[in-house]
């Protein structure tokens, strides 16, 4: 009896052996049809991955996408690869769409391997074609002299020179600058003055400038045009100077019909160079001279008087004046008494930007 539940015993094992061979033999056959479910992305993924220390580029007519690779999960390699697909599968664009979609994309970027940005801070274009035409620029928030100047693909100097502006002169939003179309001098014709002349004064080619002008071949031109001089420079400035002269009495055209002030002193010296009817010290002229019916301003004027400040003491509390000799372009020279000494004539030669100048009667 026990021998044939033993035998029963057995046979219903194999039986349970069977069935369970056959139920993981359908289980290997399940997972193996699923692979290829998750093997068909990743194969997508791979044309664009090469390895997780390589980068890839995806190169199409209209721009390019460069992403860092890595070890991507499931969810970023689709998401990189329906970014990519629906970026890659667009077509028939003309020239012009092609540009549009180009320089949009300029304004994206890549963050974190799978993310598509837009960037937060505009970008000015300028456009680098020649130009044979002066332009104007409106200064915008965050300008400088120098990126203005590399932005349009000019010199420093160019810029300042065109401008009346020196290296210190402070520019602020709202405020127009002049472009040259290209790096040298604008100038405006002379009396007396040729393009032979003007080329040697600002170190030129005349043919450069004849040239770029659309000039005559012999050079004609009229007093008042203005004409461009490629790669011109400006003349190296005058060295400042002062003469000094010893204890001095002078004359001029207001002797004896100025206000009286004291000998010796810068006021006593320019009412003699000139009339002056008013009263006070140096550092009330300006508004003095006002009240009076004179002309004031900042324009430097041969013939007028230079109202100053000065570092010393003195200055600062009475103020300083002189009478102008000459313009020399950037350069003002006048003579004045009391600087170097009581009494004592001295001519000096300034900037005209100098931060000490106040202003000028005229």
């Amino acid at each position: 009896m026990s021998t044939i539940k033993l035998l029963t015993k057995g046979f219903k094992s194999l039986y349970l052996y069977k069935k369970n061979k056959n139920i993981l033999l359908v289980v290997v056959v399940v997972l193996f049809c699923l692979s290829f479910v998750f093997i068909e992305p990743i194969k997508s993924i791979g044309l664009n991955i090469i390895n997780t220390n390589e980068s890839e580029n995806v190169d199409k007519k209209w721009g390019r996408i460069t992403y860092l690779s890595k070890n991507y999960s499931i969810e970023e390699s689709s998401l990189i690869t329906n970014t990519l697909t629906s970026l890659i599968d667009q077509s028939d664009y003309t020239d012009s769409e092609v540009q549009n979609v180009y320089e949009d994309e300029q304004g994206l970027m890549i963050m974190q391997s799978n993310a598509l940005l837009a960037q937060t801070n505009p970008v000015t274009f300028i456009s680098q074609k020649d130009r044979t035409d002066s332009l104007t620029h409106v200064v915008q928030e965050g300008d400088t002299i120098s990126n203005i100047a590399a932005s349009f693909g000019i010199t420093l100097n160019t810029l300042l020179w065109a401008n009346d502006l020196t290296s210190l002169s402070i520019i602020r939003p709202g405020d127009e600058l002049l472009i040259l179309p290209v790096t040298g001098i604008l100038h405006r014709i002379k009396n007396n003055e040729t393009i032979s002349s003007i080329a040697k004064y600002y170190d030129a080619e005349s043919e450069n400038i004849i040239a770029f002008n659309n000039l005559p071949a012999d050079g004609d031109i009229q007093i008042g045009q203005k004409i461009i001089v490629p790669d011109g420079k400006m003349p190296a400035p005058v060295k400042p100077r002062t003469i000094k002269t010893t204890r001095t009495y002078v004359t001029g055209d207001g002797t004896g019909k100025s206000r009286s002030f004291p000998y010796g002193q810068c006021t006593w010296y320019v009412a003699q160079k000139t009339y002056v009817p008013w009263s006070g010290h140096a550092k009330s002229w300006l508004a003095n001279s006002r009240a009076y019916g004179f002309k004031t301003g900042t324009t430097p004027q041969a013939g007028a008087i230079i109202s100053l400040t000065g570092s010393s003491w003195l200055s600062r509390t009475y103020g300083h004046v002189g009478y102008v000799e000459s313009v020399n372009g950037n350069w003002v020279t006048f003579s004045e008494m009391n600087h170097l000494g009581w009494a004592i004539k001295s001519i000096r030669t300034i900037n005209k930007n100098s931060s000490s100048i106040l202003g000028y009667i005229y």
